[in-house]
């Protein structure tokens, strides 16, 4: 029974963990979620973790839902059901969101779930989106998850046979050296694409003054300026490159490059209408050429971190792959025999193979 209960706790934990990293990718929240203002307080404090029920999109009166309005996920309560959809308000907001900001009622394919409620509150776990939202991004979100399951096989690999007590030696088997080197492959590879992916600032100044140096554009005017993007991998890589407003043009947004190749690209920008100092970033994504560059620009299109995860996908399926055909199994790998705890000097004694 407490075996039973042991695993089911870390399936739980393990659903959840994959389910909030998956929900970071494709920026819907999906199992867990937490409140960016104070407009649900006391409900929901700033900065409260809550549990979300992503089947849960059918809400009645009354509930707290998550929903995505004008380009943002909006944690509210339903106050009223219309025909054209649902009508939501903050606890501590005077005025309904359709009123005090201009939305139209909320449709149920906007809907991401309900919030989880006992005894008719809200669970919710202090402060833990404040840290989340200063301290990870969501390449930190990822390493961090793939830390958690390997934190994961070392943990429950090994049986109830490890779990015994007073053990006379720490058993690691073959699958969980192998496991841990595939994780720690997989966070390897995760690595080397990031490291790859850069953000170019191009700095230039609008003013009345505009031709005068280079560099002074006059308000309003188009320009372009030209930037390098090398590869400085040895093996082929994909690469995206994107720019927000003021930037109107790229001349290549995909293309590929081979290892130490580099291509020159020219990029168009409107100057603001105001007059200051601005620094456009142009963002370069590049991920290595393993999978089909359709099926590339397909995940990038929709998120840039889902080519990771499908590269990623793809290297743990080759491990898989590789694991049923060479037999690996529950054979020790290594057996470590523990000596007693010293009495006399009181500390732990070192372990002896």
């Amino acid at each position: 029974m407490k075996e039973f209960i042991e695993y089911t706790l870390i399936a739980v934990i393990g659903v959840l963990v994959i389910g909030s990293l998956l929900g970071a990718l494709i920026d819907r929240p999906i199992f867990m979620s937490y409140a960016y203002s104070k407009s649900m307080t006391p409900t929901i404090d700033r900065g409260d973790l809550f549990f979300l029920n992503p089947l849960a999109t059918n809400p009645d009166v009354g509930e707290v839902i998550v929903f995505r309005a004008n380009g943002r996920w909006t944690v509210h309560r339903v106050v009223a059901i219309t025909q054209d959809g649902y009508i939501t308000k903050g606890d501590a907001n005077v005025a309904t969101d359709q009123q005090s900001r201009g939305i139209k009622p909320i449709p149920r394919e906007n809907i991401a779930g309900t919030v989880v409620t006992f005894g008719g509150h809200v669970l919710t776990i202090p402060e833990i989106g404040n840290y989340l939202e200063t301290g990870l991004d969501n390449r930190t979100k990822i390493l961090l998850g793939a830390l958690l399951v390997m934190v994961g096989v070392i943990a429950f690999s090994g049986g109830s046979e490890k779990r015994k007590k007073h053990q006379k030696f720490v058993k690691v088997k073959f699958k969980t050296l192998y496991m841990l080197a595939g994780v720690f492959l997989l966070i390897t590879v995760a690595m080397s694409i990031f490291v790859s992916w850069e953000t170019v600032p191009v700095e230039y100044a609008v003013t009345s003054a505009g031709g005068l140096r280079e560099g002074w554009y006059l308000p309003g005017e188009r320009f372009s300026t030209e930037i390098t993007v090398k590869n400085n991998n040895l093996y082929p890589m994909l690469y995206y490159v994107s720019g927000k407003s003021p930037v109107t043009a790229v001349s290549s947004t995909e293309f590929g490059l081979s290892g130490g190749d580099e291509k020159a690209l020219v990029v168009d920008i409107t100057a603001p209408k105001s007059t200051a100092v601005y620094s456009t970033d142009v963002r370069i994504n590049a991920y290595p050429h393993v999978l089909p560059s359709n099926l590339m620009g397909w995940l990038y299109d929709y998120n840039p971190m889902l080519p990771v995860l499908a590269i990623l996908g793809e290297v743990a399926l080759i491990l898989w792959i590789i694991y049923l055909l060479s037999g690996i199994g529950n054979e020790d790998a290594l057996k470590i025999r523990k000596r007693r705890t010293s009495k006399v000097r009181g500390v732990s004694e070192v372990f002896r193979i």
